[in-house]
């Protein structure tokens, strides 16, 4: 397991290092999902991610941390460390990848034994939907598995409507459905400040 985290957390320093050679991006993301049920507590939850687009064969890659803050139990529910590679067609539909290192509270809602860290990966697929200029309506999915053992791990589904009057933030507003697959779901509103630099 070690050997892994030094493999992806090289992979992230060597990708983010590489800045200025490919001029990449800097992308935030802070958001604030309000427990609608009160099965789990209201969360914060915090993205900074480097992009970089490739215009051949027209791939999209990511180094990212992410992390999950449980305002009720006070405690991180997920942090991430990982990559990502996806690609989008027709200009709406996004299909991508990641590879992460896993570690908090989420890790305890699985029905088999990990570590306090593990590794999992994540298939996102999100259509986005232009309404104005200025707003679009955004569905998505994501699934994740344990690597380690091979098992489902979480799936969320949601959607929002995006406020983008520029490039440089974005505002939104949506609904998001956790299922935790081994364990209970949740049912979140959400709202997000992206930063686009």
């Amino acid at each position: 397991m070690k050997i892994l985290f030094k493999i992806l957390l090289s992979a992230v320093i060597l990708f983010s290092s590489a800045i200025p050679a490919f001029s990449m991006e800097l992308n935030t993301r802070d958001e604030y999902l309000f427990d609608v049920r009160k099965d789990d507590g209201d969360i914060y939850r915090s993205r900074i991610s480097l992009d970089k687009k490739i215009t051949a064969p027209e791939v999209e890659i990511s180094a990212f941390v992410e992390s999950q803050w449980n305002l009720d139990t006070d405690e991180w529910e997920k942090v991430l460390l990982g990559i990502e590679a996806g690609k989008t067609f027709w200009e709406y539909l996004y299909m991508g990848q990641s590879l992460q290192l896993i570690s908090g509270q989420m890790l305890d809602y699985m029905a088999f034994d990990v570590d306090s860290e593990s590794f999992d990966t994540t298939t996102k697929i999100k259509l986005t939907l232009p309404i104005t200029e200025c707003f679009s309506f955004c569905a998505f999915e994501e699934y994740s598995i344990n690597v380690a053992k091979g098992r489902d791990e979480i799936n969320e589904i949601g959607s929002e409507i995006i406020y983008d009057p520029g490039k440089l933030f974005s505002v939104s507003a949506g609904w998001r459905h956790t299922d935790r697959i081994h364990d209970f779901d949740t049912d979140y509103a959400s709202m997000s400040l992206s930063f686009h630099f």
